[in-house]
């Protein structure tokens, strides 16, 4: 029986896909860790130098993309969704009064914040923006700046320092791959699951 470590590093070249859909997931509001993957996808890295392209590459667009779906959501809640029973599942009304009055008051600095901050905080200002009416324009000036800096940050500071730990990194990394992909798997159902509920009803 084939180890179980060796068999995931058979596949580790899929793991730019893995985890472009893994944030993607993430950016409407499926429980999938954005700091997980992008701390993986460094770790992924140390093992395979000749990932770190499109590794980076994967999670930036996917980062990206995810927020703007969200913002989009946002609009959707704006116009007449906020009725619908699959988006209030995803999604907390009182929170996104709460983040709005952030975003009213700080601006640009509340996104580079909110960035930093996971459990929900990021997608939580991305569907208040869409929500409030914040223009198309201004939401992507004040995003991709601060998702350049947040993502930038994590990942290369994990994959720098990370040779100061290279012996358990593979272990971990191996880990952590797996638990992206069983993510993906979770998430997807999670998603087939509330669409039907909120169908049915």
């Amino acid at each position: 029986m084939p180890d179980f470590f060796d068999l995931i590093h058979q596949y580790i070249g899929f793991f730019p896909l893995a985890a472009f859909i893994a944030l993607l997931l993430a950016g409407i509001n499926i429980p999938i860790s954005e700091d997980l993957v992008i701390i993986t996808g460094a770790l992924v890295c140390h093992e395979d130098k000749s990932l770190l392209i499109p590794t980076f590459a994967a999670i930036y667009c996917a980062v990206v993309i995810g927020d703007f779906a969200c913002y989009w959501l946002g609009t959707r809640l704006r116009n007449g969704f906020k009725n619908s029973r699959f988006i209030v599942l995803l999604f907390s009304p009182k929170h996104i009064e709460r983040m709005g009055r952030y975003l009213k008051r700080y601006g640009i600095f509340t996104f580079i914040v909110c960035r930093f901050i996971p459990f929900g905080v990021r997608n939580t200002l991305f569907l208040s923006s869409g929500f409030l009416s914040l223009p198309l324009r201004r939401f992507a000036l004040y995003d991709i700046p601060a998702a350049t800096i947040s993502i930038s940050t994590l990942f290369f500071l994990v994959y720098y320092f990370g040779e100061m730990i290279k012996k358990p990194i593979k272990v971990v990394g191996v880990i952590l791959f797996a638990m992206i992909l069983l993510a993906v798997v979770l998430g997807i159902i999670r998603i087939v699951r509330q669409w039907r509920l909120s169908h049915n009803r």
